[in-house]
């Protein structure tokens, strides 16, 4: 077994990074051909908009609503068993902080996809400068 120091961590990262930069050089020498319409319907983009839309609604609302109140009763249980404690039960709070935090973020994610979703089709379901 190799022993680790400077050098083999130096050589890892190294092979690691243009492991990385050799995927699009790759994929950009590539051919280039596209095999698409010419353009795209409005049916289709309202198509795509409520697919976007209704996978937000039926995935992140969900997910995230049963992982804060998971959370929330994972620190309410810690907050009773550490009663005791002043240090445990204020590192309780200040994990709560970060819970209200993290739902604080979820939904800021939410509102500003509604409002990209919102800006590409301009509230009609037609791409902004579509045919």
């Amino acid at each position: 077994m190799k022993k680790i120091n400077k050098k083999n961590i130096k050589n890892l990262c190294y092979k690691i990074k243009n492991k990385i930069w050799t995927l699009p050089t790759v994929l950009m020498l590539m051919s280039n051909k596209v095999f698409a319409n010419g353009s795209i319907s409005t049916a289709e983009v309202n198509q795509a908009t409520e697919n976007i839309k209704s996978a937000v609604i039926k995935l992140a609302m969900p997910i995230g609503g049963i992982l804060v109140f998971v959370s929330i009763v994972i620190i309410a249980l810690k907050m009773i068993v550490n009663s005791n404690n002043a240090n445990k039960r204020s590192e309780s709070i200040g994990a709560l902080a970060w819970v209200c935090a993290g739902t604080m973020l979820l939904g800021l994610a939410l509102i500003v996809s509604g409002i990209i979703l919102s800006i590409a089709t301009n509230g009609s379901g037609s791409l902004i400068g579509g045919n």
